[in-house]
């Protein structure tokens, strides 16, 4: 067997290249090996604010969305959890695979995952409940749990789909998690999170430690169409995720939208109306 020092069996460093791009100071492009470390090191400029610009007013953390493959980059799974919230949606694995989701159902069980309330379009979900969706009234609790930090997507191969679609799109839109505490009521006090995002990293390269060793391509940007766009994405695949380890083969998310019993609402609100009208 070669040494893996022998002439032959690496790759020479002439393919790698980096230079910056757009007009912001910070961005640059990465070719050749270890491109996933451009990634790594962007995550950890976002985090520590090396540029003043990514900076946010009232910010509850730097956050991430993302979507690859697979993940399993030790470096990369380490920075997410510097992150006040992450979540990365990657490819649902088949049976045959289940020994790789070991470090990941840990990694969901060291981080805070994603807080749904911070996305409009992720309110109004929760699990089925009798195989069906939740029915709310009046008094029931809204649901309100986090999403994980890795959640999966897709079909497990099967005689069905020989060759299910897989997530390969390699991106990961940094932002933060903001909050305020006002609003138009006559109370004049609220409780709103949201994100907003500032830099989007795009490349081939996987979030996987075999990566480093491709010759791979990425970059950062913060075009805001971009920014827009990955956003719209990347909610959606939260969306419409599952679980780590799915009791399912097929496409199936874990959210739905609820349903509610809108006369036992019509009844709360009906006697809500009465009692304003008693006399004291």
């Amino acid at each position: 067997m070669a040494s893996p020092n022998q002439p032959g069996t690496v790759l020479p460093d002439e393919f790698y290249d980096t230079f910056p791009v757009g007009p912001e100071p910070g961005n640059s492009a990465f070719f050749g090996r270890n491109v996933l470390q451009g990634l790594v090191d962007g995550i950890d400029d976002f985090i520590h604010e090396r540029q003043l610009r990514w900076n946010r007013f009232r910010s509850l953390g730097p956050t991430l969305l993302g979507s690859s493959m697979w993940i399993n980059d030790d470096l990369l799974i380490d920075k997410l959890e510097e992150l006040a919230a992450a979540c990365i949606v990657v490819t649902k694995q088949g049976r045959q695979e289940q020994q790789k989701l070991a470090p990941l159902a840990q990694l969901n069980r060291r981080t805070p995952g994603m807080p749904v309330h911070a996305f409009a379009e992720l309110t109004g979900l929760a699990p089925k409940a009798g195989g069906g969706p939740v029915v709310l009234g009046p008094s029931s609790p809204i649901y309100n749990e986090p999403i994980p930090t890795i959640r999966t997507l897709g079909f497990r191969k099967s005689k069905a789909h020989q060759m299910p679609p897989i997530i390969h799109a390699k991106l990961a839109l940094l932002g933060h998690l903001w909050w305020h505490d006002e609003d138009d009521s006559p109370a004049g006090v609220a409780d709103v999170t949201g994100f907003q995002p500032f830099r989007l990293w795009t490349s081939t390269a996987n979030f996987t430690k075999s990566s480093r060793s491709n010759l791979e391509f990425g970059y950062w940007t913060e075009d805001p169409a971009l920014l827009e766009g990955a956003e719209r994405f990347l909610v959606k695949l939260m969306r419409s995720s599952e679980a780590l380890d799915p009791a399912v083969d097929h496409f199936e998310p874990e959210l739905v939208p609820v349903e509610y019993d809108d006369e036992a609402m019509a009844e709360a609100m009906a006697e809500r109306e009465w009692d304003e009208q008693e006399p004291e």
